[in-house]
């Protein structure tokens, strides 16, 4: 079961499925929780936060980057816009922009400048 813990000693906010999308439906009563409950939940964190350990495996392994993306991924770290890039990579910009789609996509990120961090982090710039 998951907590949200509002203030040391005071309150602890259950977060069951039914009512995490809608804090309002929370009854009353599942609201609140005595002092010693909050502070012996405030203590188990602690506890279980000074004493874990990083997880390994959870970075997604670094694949190749595709040999059709290399050039888009150069032009997006040029800083070309869209249509100087499509030229000097002739190709129209339309293709260009789904090229980077499929770049963002490959890279697992949704905007250009995370694709470029994440680009970099994999060892591809």
């Amino acid at each position: 079961m998951v907590f949200t813990i509002c203030g040391i000693r005071s309150t602890a906010f259950p977060q069951y499925a039914p009512f995490h999308d809608n804090p309002a439906a929370l009854p009353i009563e599942a609201a609140t929780a005595p002092p010693t409950a909050v502070q012996a939940l405030v203590r188990a964190h602690h506890a279980s936060w000074d004493t874990s350990q990083e997880l390994a495996g959870l970075t997604p392994p670094a694949r190749e980057l595709p040999s059709q993306l290399r050039p888009v991924l150069d032009a997006l770290l040029a800083g070309l816009t869209d249509e100087t890039a499509a030229a000097r990579l002739g190709m129209s910009p339309r293709t260009y922009s789904r090229r980077v789609g499929e770049l963002m996509a490959a890279l697992g990120t949704t905007s250009r400048f995370r694709a470029g961090a994440e680009a970099a982090r994999r060892g591809w710039v």
